[in-house]
């Protein structure tokens, strides 16, 4: 069971993270395949900021994990729309 303090602060936070969530997936449309940290990148957000939004749209199946990115020294995985 959800206390009643988290659901109100969830709540509250509902619509600025819907937006965010929406910007993420315009950016991953418009360039995927993608990595985390070229998002992060495209918006000027911090990397925190983006692997939220991707997690809960990884979570509502409206992207994908798509390979990896190894062309810099630490793989990093690929993002696309579904």
């Amino acid at each position: 069971m959800i206390h009643p303090n988290s659901s109100a602060a969830m709540a509250s936070i509902a619509p600025v993270t819907g937006q965010a969530r929406i910007e993420v997936l315009r950016v991953i449309r418009e360039n995927q395949p993608i990595t985390r940290q070229d998002i992060a990148a495209s918006l000027g957000w911090e990397i925190n900021r983006v692997t939220g939004r991707v997690r809960e749209l990884l979570d509502k199946n409206n992207i994908i994990e798509a390979g990896n990115d190894e062309s810099h020294s630490v793989k990093r995985g690929l993002l696309r729309a579904v």
